[in-house]
């Protein structure tokens, strides 16, 4: 990922095509910003970065290589605000008479969900936790071209108490340590600092503190510290759509609530049910957050998953095995029972019920006008990603709005809309190309023949082609 100001840009937008330059043709280009549909389009591209497009014949020139798109529907590629792209397999291990959960980077592994993201035409991924070195080391191996993969924005070892451990997480013990992480975590490079629940108020002030000291955006997925609290605090970003503390409940709710934290995981469902939607705690809620530009990104896909009494059979179905490595196909259907260990039928019935409320939720937040992100927390796209999109089809956004924020606005929101999120000159040429109309069902965002990274076209059969292999020889 680069910067695309300066005298080279606006040098590469003053010339016309010449012989090294990239032509693709014959396209249906969407503009989900514009919300306009152009046929027979052409795009130019020089130099990893977009020289030109346009309709109906190309400018004449004696192009490197010419790519007949015809059939084919071109949208910008396709950004995940929440990929954990580094992350290892689930593990719980011992530690001195304790259990540890770990998620200790692979090298396969993530070479794979590198190739994998990318396949499904997503170009660009924040991200939001793991292995500090890991991380580092993804960005060295993209720019030199080791490894086949999306752009990324990082956040190095998340925050997070015990039992999480390993190289994906820390938990600093003083203030000292907490400005020492944050310091270890810019130095190799992190955009971002991710605080996780089960920290207090004192220690998320702590983290904005020292994220911010050291040029870091603070993001959080809480649940001790209220939303309210936390964009207060300084916070930057909002993670999952699971505001669940008992602060931005009605006063009357709250004492129960409270009570029943702990015993296992339905809070997650029952704080929709007690919530008022378009009660003063939630509206203050909103309304403090666009005031502090704090982003939200709302993961649908983790509320549905504690719907389901079989999430595996829902979530990782046999026929898209090969999409996901198999040590974190296997973590993750080992850990996946865990967060809804104990649960009835009820409950699951009553979590269904909920998802009504979740997606409300959703709605307030964008007609708020908070700064609203769309990810996966999947390993940064793959099949994860038309899922996240089909449930905010479900919340009721249109698939116009739902293409913008997979592009644009996720562009917007990360601070790169100079460098992605959209089909014009002078940004990145970071393109996908479908099969099929995604206007007429969201679902077709699946049928990537081609995408575009940086200027390097990679067809979705090469890509899926024994990735792991493919991989190891870059």
């Amino acid at each position: 990922m680069r910067s695309l100001l300066g005298l080279g840009v606006a040098l590469c937008a003053l010339t016309g095509p010449v012989i090294g330059d990239d032509l693709y043709f014959g396209f249906t280009r969407l503009d989900p910003e514009a919300q306009s549909v152009v046929a027979d389009s052409y795009v130019v591209v020089r130099d990893g970065l977009i020289l030109s497009i346009g309709q109906g014949d190309a400018p004449e020139a004696a192009y490197e290589n010419r790519h007949d798109m015809s059939g084919l529907y071109a949208l910008p590629g396709f950004i995940d605000a929440h990929g954990h792209l580094v992350a290892g397999p689930h593990t719980v291990e011992v530690e001195d008479g304790a259990p540890v959960v770990k998620m200790d980077s692979i090298d396969e592994v993530t070479r794979y969900n590198a190739r994998m993201a990318l396949a499904f035409g997503v170009t660009t991924v924040r991200n939001p936790g793991g292995s500090t070195g890991a991380a580092a080391a993804y960005d060295r191996n993209i720019a030199d071209g080791r490894w086949t993969g999306p752009d990324a924005l990082h956040a190095g070892a998340v925050i997070q108490p015990p039992p999480f451990g390993g190289s994906a997480f820390a938990y600093p013990a003083s203030e000292a340590e907490w400005d020492a992480e944050a310091a270890r975590q810019a130095a190799a490079g992190m955009t971002y600092f991710k605080l996780y629940h089960g920290l207090s108020e004192e220690e998320v002030a702590l983290g904005v503190e020292a994220a911010h000291a050291h040029g870091l955006q603070a993001i959080a997925h809480l649940d001790q510290v209220s939303w309210t609290r936390a964009a207060e605090l300084g916070i930057d970003g909002l993670l999952h759509s699971l505001p669940t503390s008992a602060d931005l409940l009605p006063e009357a709710e709250r004492d129960a609530y409270t009570a029943s934290l702990g015993r296992d995981s339905t809070p997650l469902y029952r704080w929709f049910e007690l919530a008022d939607l378009d009660g003063p705690e939630i509206t203050h809620m909103l309304a403090t957050l666009v005031e502090h530009d704090v982003s939200v990104d709302l993961t649908l896909t983790v509320n549905a998953m504690m719907t389901e009494t079989d999430p595996a059979a829902v979530f990782f179905p046999p026929e898209e095995a090969a999409y996901l490595h198999p040590q974190s196909r296997d973590g993750m259907l080992a850990m996946l029972p865990l967060s809804t260990y104990g649960w009835t039928p009820e409950d699951f019935s009553r979590a269904r019920a909920a998802m009504e409320q979740v997606y409300a939720f959703a709605r307030r937040v964008d007609a708020a006008g908070v700064t609203l992100l769309l990810g996966t927390d999947g390993n940064g796209g793959g099949p994860a990603l038309a899922r996240e999109l089909e449930f905010h089809v479900r919340a009721g956004f249109s698939n116009w709005e739902i293409l913008e924020l997979a592009t644009s606005r996720n562009a917007d929101g990360l601070g790169l809309a100079e460098q992605t999120g959209r089909i014009a000159p002078g940004l990145e040429a970071d393109l996908v190309f479908l099969a099929r109309n995604p206007l007429d069902d969201i679902g077709h965002v699946r049928s990537v023949e081609w995408v575009v990274t940086n200027g390097q076209a990679h067809s979705f059969a090469d890509l899926t082609a024994n990735p792991a292999a493919q991989n190891g020889e870059n």
